[in-house]
C-alpha cells in the first residue's frame, strides 16, 4: 500500500475498532440481560419478523451503496439519485409489508407475527436515510461518523429494550429496540456530516449506478435470503420457542463474527478497491487478512463451542441450555464464515461482480436447499445445513484464482496453520469436559474461565512458532501498532 492508504486504512480500522467493539459489547450486554428478562418465544418471534424485514431491506437499498463506493468518480448527482430511489424503493415497500402482515403471519402460522411486522415495516424507510451518506463516508474512509451512528444506536435501543421488558412488554420491547436503535443511528449520522440530498436526479446516473449495484443486489439478496432462510423455515415448521433457542445461538455468533472479522472486512473492500490493478499488491493483502482472520475466528470459535456448557448457562440463564447443542454445530461454520468474509469484496473490487453474483447464486441456492433438506429432522437439522452448505468452498476457491488470481495453495495454508495451531489446545479441553471438573459449582468461574486462558495462550504460542516468516512480521506490526497508541493515549 501506498504511505497515504497505509494511513488512511490505518486510521479507518481504528475507527471500525472502536465502532465494533462498543456497539456489539453493548449488544451483548443487552442479550445478556433481556435473555434473562424475556422467554425464548419472545425472541424467536422477533427473529421471524426481522428475517422478512432483512430482505426487504436490501432490496430497497438496490445494491447503490456499495455501488457508490467502488466508483473511480463520483458527483453529487450520482449520490442524490441514489438517495432518493433507494428512499421510494424502501416506502413502497413498508406499505406493502404493512398491508401484507396478516398474509405473511398466516403462511407461517404464526398470527402474534402479524402486528410486530406491521410496526417494523417503518424500519425499512427509516434505513434507508442512512444508506447514501454512510456509503460516501465509508468511499472517503471516514469511519468515524459511522462509528458514532451505530454507538449512539445501540445505546439508545438498549436504553429503551431494557425498561420496557423489565415492566413486562416482552416481545414488544425488542421491536422498540429495533425501531429506536435505528431512528436514533440516523439522527447521528446525519448530524455528523455535510453532505445532503439535492433535488437533481438523473436517469444517467441511475442506470450507471445500476450496472454495477443491480449485481451487488443480486448478490446481497441471495446472502440476505440464504442467512434468514433457516429462522423462517424453523419458525414456521416448529415453534416460536424453538426459533428463539436457535436465535440466541446464531446471535451469539454474529456478535463474535463482527467483534473479530468484521472490522478488516469493511475496510477491504474499499482498500481492495484503491490497488486493483496491482495483482501482486491485491494476492498480498488477500492472503494477510485471511491469516488474520483465521487466527482470531479459529481461536474464538473453536473456545466457544468446547466450552458452549458452560457459557451459556453462565451468560444466558438455565432456561437456555438448550441452546448449547445448536452452537456446537453451528461454530465451525462461523470460523469458516469469517474467513470467507473477504472473498466477495476482493470480486467486486477488482470488478467482477458477476463473479460474484454467480457464486452467491450457487451457494445460496446450495443454502436454501440444505435448510429444506435437513428441516424434518429438526432444529439441530437445520443447524447443521448451515455447516454443511460450505460444500460449495472449493467452487469459492476455482472462482477466486480465475477471477481474482488468487493462489489456492498459499491461501489454504494460511487457514491450515490456524487450524493446526488450535488442535492441541481444543482437544485437552475438550477432554477436561469428561472431568468433575467441568460440572462443578460455578464451573463458569472455576473451569471455563482459567481453562480458556490456559487454552488461549497455548494456542498464541503455537501459532507463532507455524505463521511463518511474513505473518509472524505482521503479528510483530500489529501488536506495534496497538503498543504506540496505546502509549499515545497514555
Amino acid at each position: 500500500m501506498s504511505d497515504d492508504l497505509r494511513g488512511r486504512a490505518t486510521r479507518s480500522i481504528g475507527w471500525v475498532v472502536l465502532e465494533r467493539w462498543s456497539v456489539r459489547l453493548i449488544s451483548l450486554l443487552v442479550l445478556v440481560i433481556l435473555s434473562r428478562v424475556l422467554t425464548p418465544a419472545d425472541f424467536g418471534l422477533l427473529a421471524l419478523a426481522t428475517s422478512v424485514t432483512a430482505v426487504l431491506q436490501v432490496v430497497s437499498d438496490s445494491g447503490f451503496s456499495r455501488a457508490l463506493v467502488q466508483r473511480k468518480s463520483l458527483d453529487d448527482r450520482d449520490a442524490s439519485t441514489a438517495f432518493w430511489t433507494s428512499l421510494v424503493i424502501a416506502l413502497v415497500l413498508a406499505v406493502a409489508l404493512a398491508a401484507s402482515a396478516p398474509l405473511i403471519a398466516s403462511l407461517l402460522s404464526a398470527p402474534t407475527l402479524a402486528p410486530i411486522l406491521q410496526v417494523l415495516s417503518l424500519a425499512l424507510p427509516i434505513s434507508a436515510l442512512s444508506q447514501v451518506p454512510a456509503a460516501l463516508l465509508e468511499r472517503n474512509l471516514d469511519f468515524k461518523p459511522l462509528s458514532i451512528r451505530q454507538f449512539v444506536g445501540a445505546l439508545c435501543g438498549a436504553l429503551v429494550s431494557i425498561p420496557l421488558a423489565l415492566v413486562g412488554w416482552g416481545v414488544w420491547a425488542l421491536v422498540a429496540q429495533t425501531l429506536v436503535a435505528a431512528l436514533a443511528a440516523v439522527i447521528a449520522l446525519w448530524a455528523s456530516t455535510e453532505w445532503r440530498p439535492s433535488f437533481q436526479y438523473s436517469w444517467t446516473s441511475l442506470r450507471a449506478l445500476w450496472k454495477v449495484g443491480g449485481a451487488i443486489l443480486g448478490v446481497d439478496l441471495m446472502d440476505a435470503i440464504q442467512a434468514n432462510i433457516d429462522k423462517i423455515v424453523i419458525g414456521a415448521l416448529f415453534t416460536p420457542t424453538e426459533l428463539g433457542y436457535y436465535f440466541l445461538a446464531q446471535r451469539l455468533g454474529t456478535i463474535l463474527i463482527e467483534l473479530v472479522t468484521s472490522v478488516i472486512a469493511r475496510v477491504s473492500l474499499t482498500t481492495f478497491s484503491r490497488v486493483q490493478d496491482d495483482p501482486v499488491r491485491l494476492n498480498r493483502i488477500f492472503r494477510q487478512l485471511t491469516f488474520a482472520a483465521s487466527a482470531v475466528s479459529v481461536g474464538i470459535f473453536g473456545l466457544v463451542a468446547v466450552l458452549a456448557a458452560q457459557i451459556v448457562p453462565a451468560l444466558f440463564g438455565p432456561g437456555w441450555g438448550d441452546a448449547v447443542p445448536i452452537l456446537w454445530i453451528l461454530a465451525p461454520g462461523w470460523a469458516l464464515g469469517a474467513v470467507m468474509y473477504f472473498d466477495r469484496n476482493a470480486l467486486l473490487a477488482t470488478g467482477k461482480a458477476a463473479s460474484a453474483l454467480w457464486l452467491a447464486v450457487l451457494q445460496n441456492v446450495v443454502s436454501v436447499l440444505l435448510v429444506f433438506a435437513f428441516a424434518p429432522f429438526g432444529v439441530l437439522g437445520v443447524a447443521f445445513s448451515r455447516l454443511a452448505r460450505f460444500v460449495t468452498w472449493p467452487v469459492r476457491l476455482v472462482v477466486l484464482r480465475r477471477a481474482v488470481g488468487i493462489h489456492i495453495g498459499k491461501y489454504l495454508l494460511q487457514i491450515g496453520r490456524c487450524a493446526l495451531a488450535a488442535v492441541l489446545p481444543l482437544g485437552a479441553i475438550l477432554a477436561l469436559q469428561f472431568t468433575p471438573w467441568a460440572v462443578a459449582s460455578n464451573a463458569f468461574w472455576t473451569f471455563a474461565v482459567p481453562v480458556g486462558v490456559a487454552g488461549l495462550t497455548l494456542y498464541s504460542a503455537l501459532l507463532w512458532v507455524l505463521a511463518g516468516v511474513e505473518n509472524r512480521n505482521l503479528m510483530r506490526s500489529a501488536a506495534g501498532s496497538v503498543t504506540a497508541r496505546l502509549r499515545r493515549r497514555g
